[in-house]
Formats: C-alpha cells, structure tokens, sequence
C-alpha cells in the first residue's frame, strides 16, 4: 500500500544535511526524471510567506526541469519574481525536496510552463526506520566486497570477451543497524558511487560470525582530512532484501552490543 505523503517543507536538522543530503549530479538527474516519468505530484513554494501551488515536474534534462504553471496569472507571475523557490515532491514513496533561486516562464510542449535550473543540492528525506550502532573504533567489523574488474593489459573485443578478475575488497564498517551499514574508507582506497549496487558482500562478526548480503551504495560524507591531504570518508550503505535468519542476525548482534554498552556505563 502507498503511503500519503505530506508535500510540506521540512525543516533540516543537522542530521538530515549529512544523511539525506544528495550532491551527484548523476543521481540528482536520474531522481528528476523518475518524477517526472511517474507524474508524481509536487508542491512549488515561493516567496517569504511559502506560499505555493501544486504543479507536476514534466521533464528534466543536466540544465533544469520543466513544471506546470499555476492556474493563477498573479501567483505565477510572483513565482518568477521569487528568489528562493522550494520544490517538494515524492520519489519511489520517501519525500524529495530541493531549493532552485528562479524560475522563468518557458513553453513546453506548446503549453505555458516553468523552467528551474537543475538544483545543486537535493534531499531524499526517509526517516530511520532503525536503531543505529556505531562501533569504537577498536570494534570495527570487517566488510568484504566482492569486486569484478577487468584483467590488466586485456583489451574486449568482437572475438573474445573481456577477461575479469575477482577481488575481495576489505572494507572497515563503523556503525550498522538493521537496515545497513557505514563503511569506512580513505580517499583513494577505493571510489565509491552513489546508486551502485554489490552484490556479493560479506560482514564479520566475532560473536556471530559471517551474513552475507548485497548492499546500494546511499550517500558519501567527507569525515576528516589527514595531514597528507587525504580525506576519510563514510560510505552509507543500505541492504536489500535480507532474508529472515540473517535479520536476526543483525538484530542479535546489535541488542547484545547494546546491553553491554548499558551495564559498562553502570559499572563506570
């Protein structure tokens, strides 16, 4: 069943600019056009007093966005004299919401439209369905990513395919939870994108022992810079479609770590 989303502004928090905050310009370009695909309704703020129309996205491309007009002369003329303009809209049923600082009248498909220049920002706004466990950094867990690439100095073509070699990537996870993980990685190690998906992936656990799971790649935060100049960057990850023994796993593995953090803060 779909759930009713409110097309309200939410107000930030600290939280949600480094969580739900996506910058890919790839990623930003594929949400849009989803949208707009879907004909998903959205709601257009504009001015100091939020004012807003509801609109639907008609089309996107690396420059911008097409949406409908309003059915109001004043109102539409008030949206291209806005500096700020809100959009906020639904993608795959988690709340978007993007700031652009114009919109100008356009013609799309022989019909009256607005044209907002591609944000360079967006937010996915899906709350935590999950507690989440971060680990010291005594207790990280090993991550390993099963990684095809292709054989050094060979070349594909029409008579032989390309040759690929498999290589485990070991991965530091810093914090996890039933629904994903954080890994932990420096600049360089190895270049994580958002949207991409692994499939074979293996996290140990000392009390448990190994889940294997397959993992999408959600967002990249800049942690620290270390006197190099090298920055150390966490990866969020979340996991699809994990079977039931290996939810418990998790869920297991996380209460435990929970009741001893609690008694070691009692002893203290």
């Amino acid at each position: 069943m779909k759930k009713n989303i409110p097309l309200t502004i939410e107000s930030l928090t600290d939280a949600d600019e480094k969580e739900c905050r996506i910058i890919s310009m790839k990623q930003i370009e594929a949400i849009l056009h989803d949208i707009a695909t879907s004909g998903t309704n959205a709601a257009l703020y504009y001015n100091a007093k939020r004012e807003f129309i509801m609109t639907t996205i008609l089309d996107s491309d690396e420059d911008g966005l097409w949406v409908e007009q309003g059915r109001s002369a004043t109102e539409n003329h008030h949206i291209t004299e806005s500096h700020k303009i809100t959009l906020v809209s639904s993608h795959n049923q988690v709340k978007v919401q993007f700031v652009v600082n114009s919109a100008s009248r356009v013609t799309y498909d022989g019909h009256p439209a607005f044209f907002l220049p591609i944000p360079a920002s967006l937010y996915r706004l899906q709350r935590r369905e999950y507690f989440r466990l971060s680990l010291p950094s005594s207790e990280h867990l090993r991550c390993l990513i099963n990684i095809a690439k292709p054989k050094e100095g060979n070349a594909p073509s029409d008579a032989a395919p390309l040759e690929m070699t498999i290589t485990d990537l070991e991965i530091r996870a810093a914090d996890i939870s039933g629904g994903g993980v954080g890994l932990v990685c420096m600049e360089g190690e190895f270049e994580f994108e958002p949207g991409e998906i692994y499939t074979d992936c293996q996290i140990e656990f000392p009390e448990i022992g190994p889940i294997h799971v397959a993992v999408l790649v959600k967002n990249i935060i800049p942690l620290s810079t270390n006197k190099y100049g090298k920055t150390l960057k966490r990866v969020g990850c979340e996991f699809i479609d994990v079977d039931g023994q290996t939810s418990g796993k998790l869920q297991r593995f996380i209460t435990d770590k929970q009741r001893m953090m609690a008694t070691s803060s009692l002893t203290v």
